[in-house]
């Protein structure tokens, strides 16, 4: 946005009949826009810091936003963790009081012998497949 500028500027003009001459030089300053200004102005009132180095002002315009936002996603999925954590831990001890209670734990064994059981050898039809010996594999290709 503002570029250094060191032009030398001439000036001629007559007073009277006399001309008159001279020179001067522009001198090195850096502009900014209004935008970049508004930033510089808050990101200083945030970090009590004027920023006159650019490359740090931007730094911590992407900085400071962007962790912020990964603090806080961070922040969700532990709380998540934490309160299944909680949830776990909270029925393993009623469980320990009460042994009626079902957990996720019981309910899981229960599923899988459930599964188990209904996945009986009468259930799977290949099991009771006999093939003559002329067809099976020879060798060692099993």
């Amino acid at each position: 946005a503002g570029r250094l500028s060191v032009k030398t500027k001439r000036w001629l003009f007559f007073l009277g009949s006399s001309l008159i001459s001279w020179k001067s030089k522009k001198e090195e300053t850096v502009s900014k826009s209004n935008t970049e200004a508004d930033a510089n102005r808050f990101w200083s009132q945030i970090f009590g810091v004027a920023f006159s180095n650019k490359c740090w002002l931007h730094f911590f315009m992407l900085f400071v936003p962007l962790t912020g936002l990964w603090m806080s996603a961070l922040g969700v999925v532990g709380l998540a963790l934490n309160l299944r954590a909680y949830d776990f831990v909270s029925q393993e001890i009623r469980a320990a009081e009460d042994p009626e209670f079902e957990t996720f734990y019981t309910k899981n064994i229960l599923l899988n012998d459930g599964i188990r059981a209904w996945m009986a050898a009468q259930d799977q039809p290949h099991e009771n497949l006999i093939f003559p010996e002329d067809v099976l594999p020879g060798g060692n290709a099993l």
